[in-house]
Parts: structure tokens; sequence; C-alpha cells
């Protein structure tokens, strides 16, 4: 029992505290995913506190990983974090069973898991933690306790500041599709000769009060028995997705201008204001000026926003802003720029750089940029 806590304490230490450096690096992105289980079991009360709670669990997973390494606070850490794993446990169960939540988000965008597969590290680590809850009298500290304080104090300041710089400068690690170097028109294109879906037609029909699902194939017999009902396409097969598979522009009177967007090989700035109603505050007088300057040197600048266009004009004629704001969906806005608002500059269609709300360029900024 001893070395199997032991080797339980040593995994799961380092488990906890990798998981929780991938989801510091984006707490943001962790949040969207804490308001998908929010919505699922109706508890939307606590979308407010999503991005608090997704650093709350961020910095525990990293202390008590440090902790269970350390070899300190023990009987409170195995309590914890059994606690934890049970939860986990439940929802990762739930999810490989209605497949509600395709990602769990334990390891954020670095590494994505099926609902089952993150079930199975789930059930795992449930097994490992409850060796370290039994074995708690067998883990001793390895250095001195002032020392172990010492040491956990300084991981609690560090995982914090990461926490928050990430939060509010960009991620320092981005695994998204958007991420600096990649061309976006280049990862929305299939290559020549990729797997297509494979589709099978499903006819459904009705008797004697029940119904029936037949394929193309197996249409029974007595066909004429069966009253119609309907016909479905079932996906038997996925075929190749491109990285980037929802990238579209509309107008206001839904022409989609995504095509005009990847024209040209000139700089371009692109502002992304997913949610207008919801983005940073006092920033309008700095990205109308950026706009201007930007726009007045002949290049061309597009702002990005999943609100109602009308809305989003009313917003930009009350700040008089000279751009017009475009439409897309707000799951690639989200991944663009982990920032409300935030601001791409791209090169043709390849991403240079990337800033947050709390670190909007200058116009100046940006001339060093292109130079």
């Amino acid at each position: 029992m001893k070395v199997l806590t032991q080797i339980s304490r040593i995994l799961v230490g380092i488990l906890f505290i990798i998981s929780g450096l991938i989801k510091a690096n984006d707490t943001l992105g962790f949040s969207y995913k804490l308001l998908e289980y929010f919505e699922i079991f109706d508890t939307q009360f606590l979308n407010p506190y999503a991005v608090t709670i997704s650093m709350f669990v961020c910095i525990f997973e990293i202390v008590s990983g440090v902790a269970l390494l350390l070899g300190i606070y023990n009987k409170l850490n195995a309590w914890l974090l059994l606690l934890l794993i049970i939860f986990f446990t439940l929802l990762t169960g739930y999810s490989a069973i209605t497949h509600k939540v395709t990602d769990c988000g334990c390891f954020g965008d670095a590494l994505k898991l099926t609902p089952f597969t993150s079930f199975m590290k789930d059930v795992v680590l449930l097994i490992l933690i409850g060796f370290i809850f039994i074995g708690t009298k067998f883990i001793k500290p390895i250095v001195s306790l002032p020392i172990a304080n010492i040491a956990l104090s300084v991981s609690f300041l560090v995982s914090t500041a990461f926490t928050l710089y990430t939060f509010l400068f960009l991620p320092v690690k981005d695994f998204l599709p958007y991420k600096i170097g990649n061309n976006i028109q280049e990862l929305t294109l299939v290559p020549e000769g990729a797997p297509k879906d494979i589709v099978e037609m499903v006819f459904i029909y009705e008797k004697s009060g029940q119904i029936f699902e037949f394929s193309a194939n197996n249409l029974p017999d007595d066909l004429d028995a069966y009253n119609f009902v309907d016909r479905k396409d079932v996906v038997k097969q996925k075929g190749f997705v491109p990285p980037i598979h929802d990238f579209k522009i509309f107008d206001e009177v839904g022409i989609e201008l995504t095509d005009s967007f990847f024209a040209g090989t000139n700089y371009k700035l692109v502002l992304v204001q997913t949610k207008i109603e919801k983005s940073n505050p006092g920033l309008e007088t700095k990205l109308d000026q950026l706009s201007k300057d930007w726009m007045q040197s002949g290049n061309v600048f597009w702002a990005l926003t999943s609100s109602n266009l009308a809305e989003a004009k009313t917003y930009a004629e009350k700040n008089k802003f000279s751009f017009t704001y475009y439409n897309m969906d707000d799951i690639p806005l989200k991944s663009m720029v982990r920032s409300n608002p935030g601001i791409m500059l791209l090169k043709g269609n390849t991403v240079i750089k990337k800033w947050s709300a709390y670190q909007l360029p200058s116009w100046e900024t940006l001339q060093k940029m292109m130079q």
C-alpha cells in the first residue's frame, strides 16, 4: 500500500499541475466550457461567475498538485481531491452517456479528449486518489515544513499571477487554428482527394402505431403495408473537416462577404467584438481613433461581431465610428481572440499579431509591426 500511495501521489500531483497550467493558459476558453455545462444542468445563474470559477479551478489544481508532491496538508488535500474527482467523474460520465458535451476541457485546446476517454481518465484518477486517501499516513514531507510552506506559497502566487496574466493579455501558448503564423484561408480549404462524409438514407415508416426505420437496402418485402413518415440522412462515417470550417462573414442583408475578406495580400486589421453588449467598456475612443488612423493610410479594416447588426449599427452611430460591423458566428470569434474586444493584424490572410482589450495597439505600434 505504501508503494501504491507514493506512485499515486507523484502521478496525480504531476497530472494536476500540467492540467492546471494548460487551463490557466486559457482561462477564458475554460470558462466557455463551463458555460456549456451550466446550460446543460440548467444552472445559468452561475454564468456571471464562469471566469472566476475557471480561475479558481486552475489555481487549485496547480497548488494541490504541488502540495501532493511536497507531501504536506495530506488529509485536507486528499479530501478535497476526492470530492473534486467524484464530481468530475459523474460529470464526464454523464457526457459519455449523453454526448451533450463533446470535450470536457480538461486539457484546454492542447489535447482534445472524447467524452468516453475523459470519463476513463477520471475513473483512473479516482482510483489513484483513492489510494492517496487511504494511504495518507504513508505520505511524509520531502523537505522541512517551513520550506514546504514557502514553496507552496510561491506556487500559489505564481499560478495566480500566470492565470491573471493570460486572462488580461491573451494565452502565452495559442493552441487554436487562429494562432500567430497560421493562414486562415488555407485552413478553411479541403484538400483534393480528402475523404468525404459517408451518408446513408434512412426511411421512416409507420405500421400498426409503431415507427420503423429502414435503410435503402433493407426495405421490407411488404412495404405497401407501411405508411411513409419521413426520410433522413444519417452520417455513417465523418469525412475530412478543415481546422477552420465555420469562418463566414455576412453583412446586414445576409450577403456573404467571406471571399471579400480573403481577397488581397495587403495588411488588414480585424476588430473582434464577440458580443458588443458584453465587451469591455470605455474603449470606444481608442477603437475609433485606431480605425481612423488605419483606414486613412489606405488599409482595410474589418469589424466582426455576433451581436445583432441593427444593434451594432446603433452602437456604432452612437460612438460615431467610421467603420461598419459585419456578422459572424460567436464560436469562431471566440477562437480568433480570447478577448472582447480584441484586435488581429493580418498580412494577406496570415495572422501576424493579436492584442487583447487590455493592450490595444496604437497606430505607431502597427506601423512598426508592418515595417
